[in-house]
């Protein structure tokens, strides 16, 4: 257990310093620009399978329809 004891204290600086560096506006900014672009790149899915779709629909069936 000493091994676990020294990491500790290796790693208590740092684990002070990223706490007080960090604050919660900070975290929420990050995960509201996260779920921004995950949106984005939802929307961007459907968008490319809808564009798939009316362009097999048009090929197959000799017709546009949105």
């Amino acid at each position: 257990m000493e091994g676990a004891t020294d990491m500790t204290t290796i790693l208590q600086p740092l684990i002070t310093a990223i706490t007080n560096s960090i604050t919660p506006a900070q975290i929420v900014g990050v995960l509201a620009a996260v779920v921004g672009v995950g949106m984005t790149f939802v929307l961007m899915w459907f968008g490319a399978r809808k564009l798939k779709q009316i362009f097999t629909n048009a090929v197959t069936k000799g017709k546009i329809s949105f």
